[in-house]
């Protein structure tokens, strides 16, 4: 290995060691703070009814879609930093500074980004079950003699084939138990209808909220959503089929093609894998089109992901 490549490498690692130290030194303050800021906003979200506005709110309704909840705003946003400034220190080190504070705030982003396609992608996942949620929840209404909450109770609890939609609905059942007022029920279902996040779903929502504050015989409004899920789903399966050899040409052939070009550099080019890996990363122009090549991938897979993998909506 090159001394050059060494230098970078022992580089990176002194300055990660660095960072990790810190990190676990300042642990328990850290775990203070937050738990101080957690209450405290707790508090403040009580005291305004439990609402969470701006770019916070914002980031809390994706990071509650995408990962049930399990995922703190706070732990999402320092992830996101420390990316970025890793991301900054190697530019610094390789191109100039205002390259490298560009991709810096390319990779500051790129959390942001990947939340909002997974987001998207597990409400996708939740519009796919709007069928049999829809039908499963008419049949149990029915059976429970137009109860909506004991109905919620029997989707919830035996609803093993609803993965993507069971804990917005879940969700949804304690919050509606626990609402006192017309206002904090309209939240309840607005939130889930936010999580699903299509027409259908704003529907059933609607249609749930009618039952639960009015005690409304909402059976045929639900029939209808079934209905036009049904036709949808016919639509859905064509679009499918259409656009499934695009996709995987783009997820499977792209990094097939760059670790191919990898590997015949190094059988055929006679080049080290030592050098290769210097020249990628190392030099500024090879870090550079390392960057573009990554970025340009994850815009690629994002369009792909918008065109292929849309709602089964009406």
């Amino acid at each position: 290995m090159k001394p050059d490549t060494i230098n970078v490498v022992a580089t990176s690692l002194m300055y990660s060691a660095f960072t990790g130290g810190v990190l676990l030194i300042m642990l328990g303050r850290i775990k203070t703070l937050f738990l101080i800021v957690k209450t405290r906003r707790r508090l403040y979200a009580g005291l305004k009814g439990g609402r969470h506005g701006g770019l916070e709110g914002h980031i809390r309704a994706l990071l509650d879609t995408a990962f049930a909840g399990r995922v703190p705003v706070a732990a999402f946003v320092t992830l996101s930093v420390l990316l970025s400034g890793m991301t900054l220190f190697v530019g610094l080190y390789n191109i100039s500074a205002p390259g490298a504070i560009a991709l810096g705030l390319a990779s500051l982003v790129t959390p942001y980004t990947f939340v909002l396609i997974r987001a998207k992608s597990v409400s996708r996942r939740g519009s796919h079950e709007g069928e049999r949620l829809v039908a499963a929840f008419l049949n149990q209404y029915r059976i429970d003699n137009y109860n909506v909450y004991e109905a919620l109770e029997k989707i919830v609890s035996g609803g093993a084939e609803f993965r993507a939609s069971k804990p917005h609905m879940l969700k949804l059942l304690l919050e509606l138990r626990g609402a006192g007022s017309s206002e904090r029920l309209r939240r309840a279902t607005d939130t889930f209808a936010r999580s699903i996040n299509t027409n259908w779903g704003r529907m059933f929502a609607y249609n749930i909220r009618l039952a639960a504050e009015h005690g409304m015989n909402v059976s045929p409004g639900i029939e209808d959503i079934l209905a036009q899920l049904r036709d949808a789903r016919a639509h859905m399966e064509e679009r499918k089929r259409l656009n499934a050899e695009s996709a995987r040409m783009v997820i499977f052939l792209v990094p097939a093609l760059y670790i191919g070009s990898m590997l015949l550099a190094v059988r055929f080019l006679g080049m080290t894998f030592a050098a290769l890996v210097r020249n990628q990363i190392g030099t500024p122009e090879g870090f550079m089109l390392f960057m573009v090549i990554v970025l340009l991938f994850f815009l690629n897979f994002v369009l792909i992901e918008l065109v292929t993998n849309q709602k089964m909506d009406y």
